[in-house]
């Protein structure tokens, strides 16, 4: 692994995912890239105009310069801790910027918070997030957002679960563990994807066969709507 990508916003609802790309990182050696992706709002026409430019407009601006230096000083942050890192800065669309940059810098873990509708963000990053693990072409670990009254657990891997279903196949499985239990030395856990929510661990992988329909759910999209762990989620090859 050489390349991590983490898309971010700076507040706690992406400090757990952080913490993971640190954990991945200082196992790797890999690199971190920190991504904020500014999605423009349109100006307010409604507020009183200030020479030629709507304050609104101005505070867009503010915004824009506020997460630019935000970005450039968590980067820094990361490489005085001893992280190789680098950040991005960009304007667009979230979930398609995201899905670019993980191809330009052939990211080998993209890294993404999935949580509720709490703040802005949560609705542009936290549910893209189950997009991004359809969609992205390198692995994804999906970090759950919990709720306060959920047990908060540091970024650790002691266990992990694989969540096997009707297409998966014992070599598949261990192509895709083979780095992730030389990089932490656990155990694996093979359980049907049925049964992961009955089957503590520290991290859930599943394959995303890319199923579903009318009368049938991806059983990747159902442990992601119901996992209190990280689901790192690999797709079948072409």
């Amino acid at each position: 692994m050489k390349s991590i990508l983490l898309p971010t916003d700076f507040t706690d609802t992406t400090s757990a995912a952080l913490d993971w790309a640190k954990l991945f990182a200082r196992q790797t050696g890999a690199a971190i890239t920190l991504l904020h992706v500014y999605q423009p709002m349109l100006a307010d026409t409604t507020l009183p105009m200030l020479g030629d430019t709507g304050v609104g407009m101005l505070a867009a601006h503010d915004l824009e310069a506020l997460s630019q230096n935000r970005l450039s000083e968590l980067a820094t942050q990361l490489e005085t801790e001893g992280f190789t890192a680098q950040a991005d800065w960009r304007l667009g669309t979230v979930e398609e910027e995201i899905l670019l940059a993980s191809r330009q810098y052939a990211a080998d873990l993209l890294i993404a918070p999935h949580g509720g509708l709490a703040t802005i963000f949560d609705r542009l990053i936290g549910s893209a997030a189950d997009g991004l693990a359809r969609d992205a072409t390198c692995p994804v670990l999906v970090i759950p957002m919990l709720s306060d009254t959920d047990l908060h657990l540091p970024a650790q891997v002691r266990s992990i679960v694989y969540a096997m279903q009707p297409d998966s196949t014992q070599s598949e499985a261990s192509d895709q563990l083979g780095d992730l239990t030389a990089i932490f030395d656990v155990p694996v856990d093979y359980v049907l994807a049925d049964d992961v929510s009955a089957s503590p661990a520290d991290l859930v992988v599943v394959t995303d066969y890319k199923k579903g329909g009318l009368f049938s759910t991806n059983p990747a999209d159902r442990i992601l709507s119901d996992t209190k762990v990280p689901v790192l989620v690999y797709h079948v090859k072409a």
